[in-house]
């Protein structure tokens, strides 16, 4: 079973709603849902407690942090800022580009390509950049309007990200010292993160 708490510090929804929020436009994104959008140069992504959302629940600002930095190829996994911390390993900044066959979500990386890598049921959220020598699927992530309320009957107004057009199976799951984002968590994950730790969140995203 999902945890229903977060176990480390977090910062309160109504300072995550002050963030700049993303502009909805007309979107080349696959399956055609009113809302979406596809491209931003800029944004920030926050992962909010989905089952807190409408009592003053918690976000956490995400970050990709790198976990291998061997010859020409550097591999990262979502990760909290509160657990990743903010030193030149991680970076905060992030660009969609959904509706592009050469990059979905990725780290900004200054002057060097960067990407999203195929995701399936279960694993961890991971990025490249460098000569990425993995494969890079096209039309993963998007953003979708939220028509989520924020306990008075009014919709965030901050898109929610989404992966193959799902916003409702992201998680936060314990990876060591790390909380790491995954895609419908599963306790057949070979040891990647602690399924009992898992808890569902929304992952907003914030234009710069």
């Amino acid at each position: 079973m999902l945890a229903s708490s977060f176990l480390l510090a977090a910062l309160a929804i109504p300072a995550a709603l002050a963030r700049p929020a993303l502009r909805l436009r007309q979107s080349g994104c696959n399956g055609g849902i009113p809302g979406e959008v596809d491209i931003a140069a800029n944004i920030t992504l926050i992962a909010n407690d989905s089952n807190a959302a409408n009592s003053g629940g918690q976000s956490l600002p995400l970050v990709a942090l790198v976990t291998s930095d061997v010859g020409v190829e550097t591999l990262y996994v979502l990760a909290t800022q509160a657990t990743a911390g903010t030193g030149s390993n991680t970076i905060s900044e992030f660009s969609l580009n959904g509706g592009s066959s050469i990059s979905g979500l990725a780290p900004i990386v200054p002057n060097t390509f960067s990407a999203n890598l195929n995701v399936e049921s279960g694993q961890v959220l991971e990025f490249a950049s460098g000569d990425v020598g993995q494969e890079i699927p096209a039309d993963e992530y998007c953003g979708i309007a939220n028509t989520d309320t924020n306990g008075g009957g009014v919709p965030i107004p901050v898109p929610l990200l989404s992966l193959r057009g799902d916003t409702d199976d992201f998680a936060l799951c314990t990876a060591g010292d790390l909380d790491i984002v995954v895609f419908q968590p599963t306790a057949d994950n070979g040891g990647a993160y602690s399924f009992d730790s898992c808890t569902s969140v929304d992952i907003l995203i914030f234009e710069q």
